[in-house]
């Protein structure tokens, strides 16, 4: 017990199967960042500003992520399961934006909306990216990404389970339910489970899929499922809203709805970039400031097995680890990774804004000139899987 069993693989070439993927803008071809005497020069200026800083109220975004169209596998009839579906009345799409950056409530108070982004509308949470149709596409596409990372969308030994049938799935964060739609098609005889604060499954014509379900719910305010329901859990890229204190009870949450003997997953980056250039290592590090400031855990991945094993009811920890390389100069893989973490940094761009205190102007100029910075010196950052059988009780 407590032993973590770890394996490493380079990344190759990408190759997509049943999605593909469109980008709005075209790559530009490479050149020297040393070269663009702005941006060196307002680095130079402003990277003194990292030592010490203070987190006002922010503005609202003036920037939108560039729209991403993505084509996922059809949907198709599976097995019928009785359904628990949140009514219609709980979506709202109508724009409630203030173009001059006030904060609005939907009248449900489901979502806020900050100058055309929506947003949970929970106080306690604080994940700040926004659950509106932009960010739900670079969660698809994103999907995607990963999948081609690891080869697969799982690594837990629970594929023969899942094809014999009647095994209970939860996906805890579903977003846009792509993780979960993809499983509910390729194993048909079982049951998957999405939970997420609010309901973003509404544009994939989800319940075609009869053996997929939404539930509404908050992992830290204790999920609505009893002990021991889900034979295999699955949790991706929540660590944008989770402190330290906050991963121990959402696992030991996890375990408590997790049968003896039942699998759970975990898959979260590493936030800090490797090779960077001036510019990408600058955004990333005021990126890793502002969650700091919250009190987020920004090295979850180096607790996660040790918070695991100290639950006591987990059995050993396998690991798995792999590069995601950013840049066109590694082919279509590389130029979707950048465009990630251009939209990523467009999204939070009102906050990065009071680290750096520059204006929107300069910032899109920054932003600009990421991709040839990529290909020069092909950063890339380290995704994590961590998976683990509960044990049985003595």
């Amino acid at each position: 017990m407590g032993k973590s069993h770890s394996k490493r693989s380079p990344i190759s070439s990408p190759s997509y199967n049943n999605c593909s993927f469109i980008t709005t803008k075209k790559q530009t071809s490479p050149s020297l960042i040393s070269n663009n005497s702005r941006s060196h020069s307002f680095l130079n200026k402003r990277i003194s500003s990292f030592s010490s800083f203070s987190m006002k109220s922010s503005p609202c975004p003036k920037n939108t992520p560039p729209s991403v169209s993505i084509s996922t596998a059809p949907n198709t009839p599976a097995t019928l399961r009785s359904e628990f579906i949140e009514s219609s009345d709980y979506y709202n799409n109508g724009d409630l934006s203030n173009h001059d950056g006030q904060l609005l409530e939907s009248p449900s108070s489901e979502y806020k909306y900050i100058n055309g982004r929506r947003f949970h509308n929970v106080d306690s949470v604080k994940y700040s990216l926004p659950n509106d149709d932009a960010e739900m596409d670079r969660l698809k596409l994103q999907h995607y990404l990963f999948r081609y990372i690891f080869q697969g969308s799982f690594s837990s030994p629970v594929e023969e389970i899942l094809k014999i049938g009647g095994t209970e799935v939860l996906d805890l964060g579903c977003g846009p339910g792509t993780w979960l739609f993809e499983m509910g098609d390729n194993f048909p005889k079982s049951n998957f489970t999405g939970v997420d604060l609010t309901n973003t499954l509404s544009g994939n014509d989800s319940f075609q899929f009869q053996n997929v379900k939404f539930v509404k719910g908050n992992v830290l305010d204790s999920l609505p499922f009893k002990d021991s329901t889900f034979d295999y859990v699955f949790i991706r890229y929540l660590s944008f809203g989770f402190t330290e204190q906050d991963w121990k009870y959402v696992i030991n949450e996890i375990i408590r709805i997790t049968k003896p003997g039942g699998w759970i997953e975990f898959m979260e980056p590493e936030f800090k970039l490797r090779n960077n250039g001036p510019i990408s290592e600058y955004l990333n590090d005021a990126m890793i400031k502002d969650l700091d400031s919250r009190n987020i855990c920004t090295n979850i991945t180096t607790k996660l097995e040790q918070f695991l094993m100290d639950t006591k009811q987990a059995n050993k920890v396998f690991h798995d680890e792999k590069p995601s390389n950013f840049g066109s100069c590694n082919g279509r893989f590389g130029e979707l990774a950048c465009n990630d973490f251009i939209m990523i940094m467009r999204t939070i761009e009102p906050r990065l804004l009071q680290i750096i205190e520059t204006s929107n102007e300069e910032y899109d100029q920054l932003l600009q000139n990421i991709p040839d910075e990529m290909n020069q010196f092909r950063p890339f950052y380290i995704c994590h899987r961590f998976w683990t059988q509960k044990l049985f009780p003595m």
